[in-house]
C-alpha cells in the first residue's frame, strides 16, 4: 500500500469533475505571467527541520510529466453515460482508440512537453500508451532549473527521502500542456500489498502448566474450540480459527456453486490481476493449488503474462519476494471462484509508477473485461498529478466497459496510520468498485452460517491463562477500509442509498463513501492459499481485502459469462440492486462473537472495525453487502 504525509487538496472532487484544478496562482517571487505553481507536489513532510541537505547536483533523477486529457468533462460523461442502466448510451462502449481519438492529449501537447524537457537538457525516455504521461530523466541541477525548486535529502519517519523543498513550477508558455509532474518525492507513491496472516504466538508462558491442551484450526467454522478465560456471558469455549477457506467453500457459501456445476464458470471472460513484479512459480502453483483443492487446473492458453521490466525500487517496495505471495494470493483466488475465465496477471515493474504503467497497459490495448488490484494508498494523501494520471485511466476504463476492482484497504479507518479517519485510495475514486471485508462462517456442508463485518479486536491471555491483558475487547488488531472521502464528491449512484450520516460526515457538500460490495477478507477465516517458498510448495491461510477483491472479481466474471456486452463499471448496477434480495445485508453481530487459537493464548472478538461500523443496509466497512448466489448473478446481468 503507497504511504504518504502530504498535504491535501482542499477541493473536493467529483465523478464529473474530471478536470482538476492542479494548477495554482504562482507563488511571489515571479512574474504571474512567467511561471505557473503546479499545486501539491511539496509534500508536507518536507520541512526545513528534517532536511540533511541538498540533493547531489549531478545525481539522476527520474519522473513523469502527467499531460491532461482534452474534453476530460466530455470523457467523464460518457463513462458515465456507458455505465448507467436507464441511459441511452448504457453498455455502448468505446474502443481505446475511440476514446484517445477524442480525449487523449493530442501530439501536439506532447511535442511541446517533449521539446521543453529536451531544450532543458532532459533525456525523454518515453511517452506512455494513450500520450498520458511523458517519462524522463536528468540531473538534480537540471530539475531544480527547469522546475523552479530545489530538491533536499529528508529523514522522514525513519526513512531517508527526497523530495522537492518549495512547490513545483513551470513556464507559463508550457503550463496548459501539463496536469502536473510525479517522481520528483520519493515518498509519494509506494504501495505494498494487502494480505494480512492472523496474528502469531505470543512469547511462551510462564506458566505452561496452566495452558490448555493444544487445539488445531478449523476447516470450517466451529469444527473445533478451545478453552480461554471466561469472556462474554461467561463462555469459555471459542472456535479456533480456520484453517483457510478452499475455492469450494467460498463457492458454497457465496451460493453460486450450482451455477458453476451447470456451466456458468466465467468462460468467454477475462480477468486482469495487477500486482507489483512477478513471481515465478505462479501459474505452477495455481495449477497445483487447483489439483490439491478440487479446482479445474488452467487450460492450455487460459493463463497468460505481461510482466515489465527491469525490476527497480526494491528496497522501497519491500522487494519481489514481499509481493510474491499477493500475486499468487490473487490469481488462485479469481480462477478458484471462475475456473473457466481467462486470466492476465500484469506485473508491474516497481510498486511506484509501474502500477499505473500496467493499468494504463490493460486499458490501451483492452486487454481484460475486468481488472483486480489489491494494492493501494494509506488514506488519500496523494499528489494532485498521480489522481489527475490514475482517474483519467479509471474514466477510460469505464468507457471502454472494462470493470476496474480495488481492495478497500486493512487498516479499518486509517487513523492509526495517518491521524484522521479517511478511506484508502485508489478504492476512493467514484470511477472503481471499492470491495470491502467480512468475516465469513462456513459450514461443514460449504454451507453460508454467517457474516458480518470484517473488524478484530485481540486480548491476549495473561501468562497464567486466568484472564486477559486488557479489557475485552482489546485492541483493534485489523479490519477492511471503509469511510467517507475528503477528495471526491458523492457520486450520482450513492445518491438515496449511502445515508447523509456517512455522506457527510465532515460537514458541508455529500462525498462519496467506501466500499460498495464486501467479500471475505478476515484472517481468522481466512482463504488458503498455495505458494512455492524456498523451493517448497505449501499451503497457508490468509486473508485482507487482497482476498475479498479477487474472490468479488471472480463472481463478477461469473456473472459477466455470455453477456452481449461487459457489465463495465459495476457501480450504477449494484446501486440500483441495493436493498434487494441480490445483496445479503451484513448486519452487526447481535451478541459478541469470538475466535481463538490452536493454543488458546488469545481471544478475537469479530465485528469491531475501528470507528467503521455495519449497520442495515448501506455501511461503510461492507457497502451493499456481500453477493447473494444465483439472484447476484442473474440481477446483475439482467437475467
Amino acid at each position: 500500500m503507497r504511504g504518504r504525509t502530504v498535504r491535501r487538496s482542499a477541493l473536493a472532487l467529483g465523478a464529473g469533475a474530471l478536470v482538476l484544478p492542479f494548477l495554482a496562482a504562482p507563488a511571489g517571487g515571479a512574474p504571474a505571467a512567467a511561471r505557473v505553481t503546479l499545486a501539491g507536489t511539496q509534500p508536507a513532510w518536507a520541512q526545513p527541520a528534517r532536511a540533511t541537505g541538498d540533493l547531489s547536483s549531478s545525481k539522476s533523477v527520474a519522473f513523469s510529466v502527467v499531460l491532461p486529457l482534452r474534453d476530460a468533462a466530455g470523457a467523464e460523461r460518457l463513462a458515465q453515460a456507458v455505465s448507467t442502466p436507464g441511459r441511452a448510451q448504457y453498455r455502448h462502449y468505446v474502443s481505446a482508440a475511440q476514446f484517445d481519438a477524442r480525449f487523449a492529449p493530442s501530439s501536439g501537447t506532447v511535442h511541446a512537453v517533449t521539446d521543453f524537457l529536451k531544450a532543458q537538457g532532459f533525456t525523454v525516455s518515453a511517452v506512455a500508451q494513450g500520450n498520458r504521461w511523458v517519462e524522463a530523466a536528468g540531473s538534480a541541477a537540471k530539475v531544480n532549473r527547469a522546475f523552479g525548486t530545489q530538491l533536499k535529502n529528508y529523514t522522514w519517519k525513519g526513512r531517508q527521502l527526497r523530495a522537492p523543498s518549495k512547490a513545483v513550477s513551470v513556464p507559463s508558455s508550457i503550463s496548459s500542456s501539463i496536469a502536473g509532474v510525479t517522481g520528483l518525492d520519493t515518498g509519494a507513491l509506494l504501495r505494498r500489498p494487502l494480505g494480512k496472516r492472523v496474528a502469531g504466538a505470543p512469547a511462551p508462558q510462564s506458566k505452561p502448566s496452566a495452558a490448555p491442551a493444544p487445539s488445531q484450526c478449523s476447516q470450517f467454522f466451529g469444527q473445533h474450540s478451545q478453552t480461554v478465560p471466561a469472556a462474554y456471558s461467561g463462555q469459555t469455549q471459542y472456535p479456533t480459527y480456520g484453517c483457510g477457506y478452499t475455492p469450494n467453500q467460498l463457492q458454497g457459501a457465496y451460493g453460486v456453486k450450482s451455477a458453476i456445476s451447470k456451466g456458468r464458470d466465467g468462460h468467454g471472460v477475462t480477468v486482469a490481476i495487477t500486482d507489483a513484479y512477478a513471481s515465478p512459480t505462479m501459474k505452477a502453483d495455481a495449477n497445483t493449488y487447483s489439483g490439491l483443492t478440487g479446482i479445474p487446473q488452467f487450460a492450455a492458453g487460459q493463463y497468460s503474462q505481461k510482466v515489465f521490466q527491469p525490476f527497480g525500487m526494491q528496497k522501497e517496495c519491500g522487494g519481489e519476494a514481499g509481493w510474491n505471495g499477493e500475486e499468487t494470493l490473487d490469481v488462485e483466488a479469481v480462477h478458484g471462484m471462475a475456473a473457466g475465465a481467462n486470466v492476465l496477471y500484469v506485473g508491474a515493474k516497481d510498486c511506484d509508477q509501474g502500477l499505473d504503467q500496467a493499468l494504463n497497459y490493460i486499458v490501451q490495448n483492452h486487454s481484460a473485461d475486468l481488472i483486480s488490484n489489491s494494492w493501494g494508498n494509506n488514506g488519500e494523501d496523494v499528489p494532485a498529478a498521480e489522481l489527475a494520471k490514475e482517474h483519467s485511466i479509471f474514466v477510460q476504463s469505464a468507457a471502454e466497459g472494462i470493470g476496474m476492482y480495488f481492495s478497500s484497504g486493512d487498516s479499518g479507518d486509517e487513523l492509526a496510520n495517518v491521524g484522521s479517519t479517511q478511506p484508502d485510495y485508489p478504492a476512493s475514486d467514484p470511477t472503481v468498485t471499492a470491495v470491502g471485508g467480512t468475516s465469513l462462517g462456513v459450514g461443514a456442508a460449504d454451507n453460508y452460517l454467517f457474516e458480518t463485518g470484517w473488524g478484530t479486536a485481540l486480548d491476549r491471555v495473561t501468562t497464567d491463562f486466568t484472564g486477559y491483558q486488557e479489557p475485552l475487547p482489546g485492541s483493534f488488531s485489523g479490519g477492511a477500509g471503509g469511510g467517507t472521502s475528503t477528495l471526491w464528491k458523492q457520486p450520482a449512484y450513492q445518491q438515496g442509498v449511502v445515508k447523509p450520516s456517512l455522506s457527510r460526515k465532515f460537514g458541508g457538500k455529500a462525498m462519496r463513501v467506501v466500499p460498495d460490495v464486501a467479500t471475505v477478507a478476515d484472517p481468522y477465516t481466512g482463504f488458503l492459499v498455495g505458494q512455492t517458498s524456498g523451493g517448497k510448495f505449501g499451503t497457508y491461510a490468509i486473508g485482507g481485502t487482497s482476498v475479498a477483491c479477487p474472490v468479488f472479481a471472480g463472481i463478477q466474471a461469473l456473472a459477466s459469462q455470455g453477456l452481449s456486452s461487459p457489465l463495465g463499471f459495476a457501480n450504477p448496477t449494484l446501486y440500483g440492486l441495493a436493498g434487494t434480495k441480490a445483496f445479503r445485508d451484513v448486519l452487526p453481530t447481535r451478541t459478541p462473537t469470538g475466535i481463538t487459537n490452536p493454543t488458546g493464548s488469545y481471544l478475537v472478538t469479530l465485528d469491531r472495525d475501528s470507528s467503521l461500523q455495519t449497520g442495515l443496509k448501506y455501511d461503510d466497512v461492507t457497502g451493499n453487502g456481500s453477493p447473494n448466489g444465483t439472484r447476484f448473478l442473474n440481477a446483475e446481468s439482467g437475467n
